[in-house]
C-alpha cells in the first residue's frame, strides 16, 4: 500500500494530487494545507 502526502492544497498541490489519484499511481493521497 503506497501513500503520498502533498503539502499545500493550492493550484499546484491539488493538480498533483488529482493526477496521482486518477493515474492509480498510489493507493492514498493526503493533502495538508
Amino acid at each position: 500500500m503506497s501513500k503520498i502526502t502533498v503539502v499545500g492544497a493550492g493550484n499546484v498541490g491539488a493538480t498533483c494530487a488529482n493526477v496521482l489519484a486518477h493515474e492509480d499511481i498510489v493507493n492514498e493521497v493526503v493533502l495538508i494545507d
